[in-house]
């Protein structure tokens, strides 16, 4: 049984005529005769009772109609499905997100997605910047928004923002107290980090200028994301330094101050797989952040 079967039965059982069903199939009316009589013999059952003046269904045809609807609607929907899934209007889009990338412009890229292509499911990861990369390439995530250096061949990356480090301290620190902050001013302090190997080198230039000036630092505290790191600075772990798009967001018990001249801005890039491998999904989207990035 094939689906052209189904729909010629189905158009002589809403027709009720042979004539008018073929020209609705726009095929000859033989056709539609020698299609039906294959159905009933596929299904060894009358489905239609017919005079030289009218044609009936049977009480199999009746019960076959619905099924038969039935499966049309859902080949139509299949097929529907697979065009839409062709052009990226279906799917899942996995994002991964380092915390100050979680901004009002995201919001917006997000929300115009969304409206564009209501049926992709956006996953969102928060995760470092090292876990993005190993998750891209691994091909468990399909973008990310994370620190640079990107160094991998297969990954392909577009400049976001940028923005300065600050310091993050907790309230009544002695740094926190102080009008201006001096490179010698860490010399004993103890820092709040990410974990060895999540890190994707955010603190070089910190701990570089920290110890041309002399200034002896110390791991005193290891996080296993950011939102977990500025936790533990309120909480008195140790100081920090951190993006300033951190610092627009009110924390209790964290106070943020300018850091010495000298560190290069902080970098957020859009990362994901090279042309040719990214899904249409993946360039929809594309499309959409290059929209809020002029």
């Amino acid at each position: 049984m094939e689906l052209r079967h189904l729909r010629y039965f189905v158009a002589v059982a809403e027709e009720l005529n042979f004539r008018r069903a073929a020209e609705r199939l726009r095929v000859a009316q033989p056709a539609v005769s020698t299609q039906i009589k294959e159905l009933e013999a596929m299904l060894n059952a009358r489905l239609f009772e017919r005079t030289t003046r009218s044609v009936l269904l049977t009480q199999p045809g009746r019960v076959f109609l619905d099924e038969a609807r039935a499966v049309l609607n859902a080949a139509f929907h299949a097929e529907q499905s697979a065009r839409n899934a062709h052009h990226g209007m279906v799917g899942t889009l996995r994002m991964g997100l380092i915390t100050p990338a979680a901004s009002p412009r995201l919001a917006k890229v997000l929300r115009h997605f969304h409206q564009r292509f209501p049926g992709v499911q956006l996953s969102l990861f928060e995760l470092t910047s090292a876990e993005q990369l190993r998750r891209l390439r691994a091909g468990e995530l399909d973008v990310g928004m994370l620190r640079p250096p990107v160094s991998f061949p297969e990954l392909k990356c577009m400049f976001v923002d940028q923005s300065h480090q600050v310091l993050a301290a907790p309230a009544g620190h002695r740094l926190a107290t102080k009008r201006k902050l001096d490179w010698k001013d860490f010399d004993g302090e103890g820092l709040v980090m990410i974990q060895p190997g999540q890190q994707h080198g955010f603190y070089d230039a910190f701990l570089s200028a920290c110890a041309a000036a002399g200034a002896k630092v110390h791991p005193a505290q290891f996080a296993h994301d950011i939102g977990s790191k500025m936790w533990l600075i309120s909480a008195g772990f140790g100081v920090a330094p951190t993006s300033a798009a951190l610092a627009e967001v009110i924390r209790p018990g964290l106070v943020f101050r300018p850091l010495p001249p000298g560190l290069p801005p902080v970098q957020t890039l859009l990362v994901w797989r090279r042309p040719g491998e990214e899904s249409l999904i993946i360039r929809n989207f594309l499309e959409s952040f290059a929209r809020f990035t002029k």
